[in-house]
């Protein structure tokens, strides 16, 4: 859980709102309920943690290809990429 709480402290920190042209949409990505987020730990390790945002959550048909995020962070709480 530590290694989700830095990817989504980096990816979203407290307080950001997205902007963007699209009110609505630019509000529904500022929603962390908007997201699904999804763990895999292939080692002791190390920590994938994806951010993969669902607008259908907030009532939009749209779909966003840039919207999300993967982190790779390590066991000491250290980002060691963003894609």
């Amino acid at each position: 859980m530590a290694a989700v709480k830095i990817a989504m402290d980096d990816f979203m920190p407290p307080g950001t709102r997205v902007k963007g042209d699209n009110e609505q949409l630019a509000q529904c990505l500022s929603r962390w309920d908007t997201y699904d987020v999804s763990v895999l730990q292939p080692s002791e390790e190390l920590f994938f943690i994806r951010f993969f945002p669902v607008t259908s959550r907030c009532g939009l048909d749209v779909m966003v290809l840039d919207a999300g995020a993967v982190y790779a962070v390590d066991s000491k709480g250290r980002i060691l990429a963003v894609q």
